[in-house]
């Protein structure tokens, strides 16, 4: 039971971590601007524009994708040895 939850959580965690990085550049002012009508700079969004990531964070790309993965795969293996060792919701180990 244990693995299987850390394995989803892993997962989770790393599929959020991989549609949440910084991807394309943007550049300056689109529609990013504040009350005052002053343009804000922003250098990159998440895969939806869900989140406008400041100035220069566009360098976490390749780490968060590469920490991203390895979280997806680390859940992954553990929900298919949670599986394979026999663990079943009703039994404790």
């Amino acid at each position: 039971m244990r693995r299987r939850v850390i394995g989803v959580t892993l997962t989770i965690l790393g599929v959020l971590m991989l549609l949440f990085e910084p991807v394309g550049a943007t550049g300056y002012c689109a529609d990013f601007t504040d009350r005052a009508g002053v343009c804000r700079k922003v250098s990159a969004n998440s895969w939806w524009g869900l989140i406008n990531w400041p100035a220069g964070w566009d360098a976490l790309f390749l780490p968060m994708l590469i920490i991203g993965v390895a979280l997806v795969v680390t859940g992954i293996v553990l929900l298919v040895k949670a599986r394979r060792s026999g663990c079943s919701p009703g039994t404790a180990r």
